[in-house]
């Protein structure tokens, strides 16, 4: 009986022991983890360590980039000068006259609707006109941009001669604007509605043997409107006097129609 309490008594021991190696084994591990964390800790804080710029960084310096972007100069506005009654001295030759010298043109004919006017288009009575040397057509909304081939040729002398009086001054390069051609019938009567200038029947316009000038325009505003208001008086007035040409100053522009 003594042997066998003796055999108990020792596994009981033994398993205190080993119990308390187990309590000292966690305990160590718990210790020693904190002092493994701190390092990795210092290791991610290293000097040499490069932080990438954040996404509200780069918004903030693409908006720096276009703020700094010079901003577009405004387009200079250039008036025109006025080519009327009120600014040219020219004798006023009566309408009757204007009318006269549609009629007795070597090529005149009525222009009394489309059809017509381009009949004469492909018959060569009516000539397209396009910009030219000293002068410009304008946007039209009542009339075509043909004349009589002599009209044509008269306009053509007019730009150049006008240009020419021009050239080496801050106004060379200065254009006048034509802005009304050959008008049907119809084109006439629908003006004459809003403009009592012009005639309800038989207008000069409707024979392709007269043109308006309203206005020329400078190149830029160095130069004023004194210089090309001067050379569209002179040769107007040289073309007059010459009996080439005859003129109503109107209101708005200037009518003229070629002499026979």
């Amino acid at each position: 009986m003594p042997g066998k309490s003796r055999k108990i008594y020792r596994w009981d021991r033994i398993g205190l022991v080993l119990g308390g190696l187990a309590l000292f084994s966690f305990g160590l591990a718990a210790w020693v983890a904190p002092e493994e964390e701190e390092e990795v800790g210092e290791i991610l804080a290293h000097p040499n360590h490069i932080e990438l710029p954040t996404p509200v960084a780069a918004i903030e310096l693409q908006e720096l980039e276009v703020t700094a972007v010079a901003k577009p100069e405004l387009e200079e506005v250039v008036l025109p000068c006025s080519c009327n009654k009120k600014v040219l001295k020219l004798a006023k030759n009566p309408y009757t006259d204007h009318r006269r010298a549609a009629r007795n043109l070597p090529n005149s004919f009525f222009v009394k609707d489309k059809n017509e006017l381009n009949a004469g288009k492909r018959n060569g009575k009516l000539a397209e006109v396009k910009d030219g040397r000293g002068y410009h057509i304008s946007a039209l909304s009542h009339s075509y941009a043909v004349l009589l081939p002599e009209v044509k040729e008269l306009l053509k002398d007019l730009g150049n001669d006008f240009a020419d009086l021009l050239v080496g001054t801050p106004s060379e390069g200065t254009r006048i604007r034509v802005t009304s051609l050959t008008r049907t019938v119809k084109q006439q009567n629908r003006l004459g509605r809003r403009n009592y200038n012009a005639i309800d029947e038989a207008s000069t316009h409707s024979y392709g043997a007269s043109f308006d000038i309203a206005f020329t325009d400078r190149p830029d505003n160095e130069a004023d409107c004194s210089a090309p208001t001067r050379a569209m008086q002179q040769v107007l007035s040289q073309y007059q006097k010459a009996k080439r040409i005859l003129v109503i100053p109107e209101r708005d522009c200037m009518h003229v129609t070629l002499r026979p």
